[in-house]
């Protein structure tokens, strides 16, 4: 495994790459709880700072996959540095405004405004795996590395913004936000291989990624894999009041998140020989059997046990919808294709949050986590009725990406 790791690192500008990533999306785990401290801060009411953190999600979900596109038209250090400008002057405004005590509704529209703007590096680097990865071992790596550190971003995050809103505010806490996504921006687009992707050349694929049946039919399953997600970060919190241990939730996502990583690290430790659907549909299968057992968790020990066991699946399940989106995308909108990705990701996680919630009042935590086990295995059985369309023609290591690094092959 420390193999397989070290030659991807080995890529001349890798390491820049992938801690820049990391620090560029740092922020996504810091926004919600970072805006909500403000808000709530400002006006006193919850109900008005989850109207600002879903506006800030919903646009930031609504306009990735344009500024993908625009990525795909025209590079990404001139797509990632004016948004991220442009996203950190908007969150200054967004503090200033909160401070100047001004009305709900501006506050909401700026932060919808400021949501809309984010740098869309998510896709931007998945889109470069497939060009710098030089076999389909390390590609496969590369993937399954993305989204094991994406962790440590929702653990780190809202670390940094309960230390700095206890410190001194949580206005300062947003500023940091704004700070850091401006300055992880521009060290991921000035590095040698972001600056070096050029765009394509050829004419677009007309209808974008969306042109593509299979991406389609797999954002579909990606949408209801993502219920599942939503509803444990709902369910874990709830089973900690259950059992008479509020200050239990935090570890207990902790150690969702420590299982997730652990899951990642597990699964690029060795080939894989199964076809990537059939795989992809092997992992739907292990993430509903895995997530099952919370259902019937009604201790604490239980639960941080069962919440690890739960998360082995994630990182494994999302790194093949990355080389499935890789595989199925035209070669001329694979960050768009990414972008969409996410948001589908976003919405099912947004779905299974709204639901979820609903379900616990009514039934208790059990009934989040059973909602979580039904998605997937709803995403499951698509994805085996629909096997045929999301089963790359050819197999993920031996697509394109026309886009290239300046002076490199296109063919990996």
């Amino acid at each position: 495994m420390i193999a397989r790791y070290r030659a991807l690192l080995s890529i001349p500008g890798c390491s820049r790459l992938l801690i820049s990533a990391v620090l560029g999306r740092l922020p996504s785990g810091m926004f919600s709880l970072a805006i909500v401290l403000l808000v709530h801060g400002q006006t006193g009411s919850f109900l008005d700072a989850g109207l600002a953190v879903g506006a800030f999600a919903l646009a930031g979900a609504v306009m990735g996959p344009p500024l993908g596109a625009l990525v795909d038209r025209i590079g990404q250090a001139p797509v990632l540095i004016p948004a991220a400008a442009v996203q950190a002057t908007l969150l200054v405004i967004l503090v200033a405004m909160a401070r100047a005590e001004m009305p709900v509704a501006n506050l909401v529209a700026a932060a919808a405004l400021a949501g809309a703007a984010t740098p869309p590096i998510a896709g931007c680097i998945r889109a470069l795996w497939s060009v710098i990865a030089k076999d389909p071992e390390t590609l496969e790596i590369a993937y399954t590395l993305d989204a094991t550190t994406q962790e440590i971003i929702w653990t780190l995050g809202p670390l940094l913004v309960g230390a700095t809103a206890g410190l001194l505010s949580p206005s300062a806490a947003v500023l940091l936000c704004a700070g850091i996504t401006l300055c992880g921006t521009v060290m991921f687009a000035t590095s040698e291989l972001s600056s070096g992707w050029q765009a394509s050349t050829q004419k677009r694929t007309r209808g974008g990624a969306l042109a593509s049946p299979g991406l389609r039919t797999l954002l579909v399953t990606v949408a209801l894999a993502g219920v599942v997600l939503g509803a444990v970060e709902v369910g874990l919190p709830a089973l900690a009041v259950e059992i008479g241990a509020r200050w239990s939730s935090g570890p207990m996502l902790a150690m969702f998140s420590v299982g997730s990583m652990a899951g990642g690290l597990l699964y690029s430790a060795r080939s894989w020989n199964l076809a990537l659907g059939r795989r992809y549909m092997a992992l739907l299968l292990g993430m509903a059997i895995a997530v099952a057992p919370l259902i019937a968790a009604h201790s604490l020990a239980a639960g941080c046990v069962l919440a690890a066991l739960a998360g082995l699946g994630v990182a494994p399940m999302l790194s093949a919808q990355f080389s499935l989106v890789g595989a199925l995308a035209a070669s001329d909108t694979t960050t768009e294709a990414f972008a969409w990705h996410r948001a589908a990701t976003i919405a099912g996680m947004s779905g299974g949050s709204a639901l979820g919630g609903s379900l616990v009042d009514a039934h208790g935590s059990g009934s989040a986590f059973a909602l979580g086990c039904a998605s997937v295995t709803l995403a499951l059985a698509l994805a085996f009725a629909w096997r045929q369309r999301i089963e790359p023609e050819r197999p993920a290591e031996q697509t394109t990406s026309l886009p290239v690094l300046s002076g490199e092959p296109a063919t990996l």
